[in-house]
């Protein structure tokens, strides 16, 4: 996503500005589709693309040079109620952080294969939230059964990540499979609004995907 990284920076700057918290994931797209536009109305944006490991959140295009950024959202939040420029917002929690840390190692996983497939392609992974259990290490050196697929800052993602062994089946539930990922990633979170209330702090952790360059 390299070549993609001041574009990106802008119109995370304007999705800030012009939206400081979505009622949906859906809301989330459709607001950094519009950001997306406004910032560069050159460029060609498609929601919601493709199945399986080939799906895409946002495609977003330069038709003339056949460059193409992929990109996968998340939204998941924690219980928070209040106004905002006159717009009510009542997030009800998620929870299931774990299931949520293991959706966007797969989305890593899954992005990295659809650019080693498409020559041109880039590729993103966005996690938006307002829930601490994310981006906060933990306190304490018990094991946990997500251990692998943390998301905290500092987090390094790399190699095969897999639950522990003694995880249920009831949480794996269609998301037994250990993810090999071809790179590695620091997980690195940035303040996107601070707004009134209890869990008013919103946070960003975005992971760029590239193609993998021969040796």
């Amino acid at each position: 996503m390299s070549s993609w990284a001041s574009r990106f920076g802008a119109w995370i700057e304007h999705l800030r500005r012009t939206r400081p918290v979505f009622h949906s994931k859906s809301d989330l797209v459709h607001s950094l589709a519009r950001s997306i536009r406004a910032c560069d109305p050159s460029l060609e944006v498609h929601p919601g693309e493709g199945r399986g490991t080939e799906r895409v959140d946002l495609r977003v295009s330069i038709p003339s040079l056949g460059a193409h950024l992929a990109l996968r959202l998340r939204y998941p939040r924690a219980a928070w109620t209040e106004t905002v420029a006159g717009e009510r917002f009542a997030l009800k929690n998620h929870g299931a952080q774990e299931l949520t840390c293991y959706d966007v190692v797969r989305d890593i996983r899954d992005l990295e294969q659809l650019t080693d497939r498409h020559l041109g392609w880039s590729g993103g992974v966005l996690l938006l939230t307002n829930d601490p259990l994310y981006w906060k290490r933990p306190d304490h050196d018990r094991p946990a059964i997500h251990d692998a697929f943390r998301l905290y800052e500092g987090a390094h993602l790399a190699g095969v990540r897999a639950w522990r062994p003694y995880a249920g089946q009831g949480t794996t539930d269609k998301r037994e499979e250990p993810l090999a990922l071809r790179g590695a990633y620091r997980c690195t979170w940035s303040r996107y609004s601070g707004l009134e209330g209890h869990k008013g702090d919103f946070r960003l952790l975005t992971i760029p995907i590239g193609r993998r360059i021969p040796r």
